[in-house]
């Protein structure tokens, strides 16, 4: 089994009621059923291929504590032929919430993921000087959307609770969101909880060099901060 991404079904950090085993809290998102159509006419949910994505932690996040939040899954496109392993591995997750079915979606996970392009195209990962096993990563909304759409305020609103329990559980450091709209709907929850956040503008009217200085800017952020709030955290212990 690949440890790249694993937690090897670890507790997430936390106390009381919210330490939870990290199986446990990825089965409820893929399970939740608290959305249909009529609380987004865009969105793609069924119990075969479009289950709601949980998101993953990397094996070295508790040394970081840098967390990634996108908007939504993106259909797989380019992705479709090992998209299938990897939402049979969700289902799978969702049915029987075991270390061991964990331990399996992990391992897929480890094939699937070095193909998104949410590091690398999206997030400056190695202008960071980190790798994806160093990070932790999910969407404000885990459910994929038709056509990629954004996701309209009823579906946000449905899904701000899981935003800030996982925000409660990881304790990141430092959140760097992927585009606009998950910093906008997002930045609050991380503000009253006084963790530092930027976003990466993916807006396509950006040019190379806006695009470039943009990227630039949350890496310096996400370095200066993820060290900053470790050290704290060290001082005070």
């Amino acid at each position: 089994m690949s440890e790249r991404f694993s937690l090897r079904a670890k507790r997430i950090k936390g106390s009381g009621d919210r330490r939870s085993a990290v199986h446990v809290e990825f089965a409820k998102i893929i399970g939740c059923e608290r959305c249909n159509r009529s609380t987004c006419s865009k969105l793609l949910r069924d119990n075969l291929e479009n289950v709601p994505q949980p998101g993953y932690i990397g094996i070295n996040y508790e040394q970081t504590g840098v967390l990634l939040i996108g908007q939504n899954p993106a259909v797989p496109g380019r992705l479709a032929e090992t998209d299938r392993p990897y939402t049979a591995a969700l289902r799978a997750l969702r049915d029987d919430p075991t270390p061991e079915t964990y331990g399996n979606l992990q391992e897929v996970l480890g094939q699937f993921i070095p193909d998104w392009p949410v590091h690398g195209d999206y997030f400056p990962l190695r202008e960071c000087g980190l790798e994806l096993a160093d990070v932790a990563y999910f969407n404000f909304v885990r459910c994929r959307t038709a056509g990629n759409a954004k996701p309209n305020a009823a579906l946000a609103n449905s899904c701000r609770t899981y935003l800030e329990r996982w925000l409660d559980l990881l304790k990141p450091n430092v959140v760097a969101f992927v585009g606009k709209w998950a910093y906008d709907n997002g930045k609050a929850a991380c503000e009253r909880r006084s963790i530092p956040c930027s976003f990466v503008n993916r807006d396509r009217s950006l040019s190379g060099s806006e695009r470039q200085q943009n990227r630039s800017n949350v890496a310096a952020s996400v370095m200066q901060n993820a060290r900053t709030r470790r050290d704290q955290r060290r001082s005070r212990t």
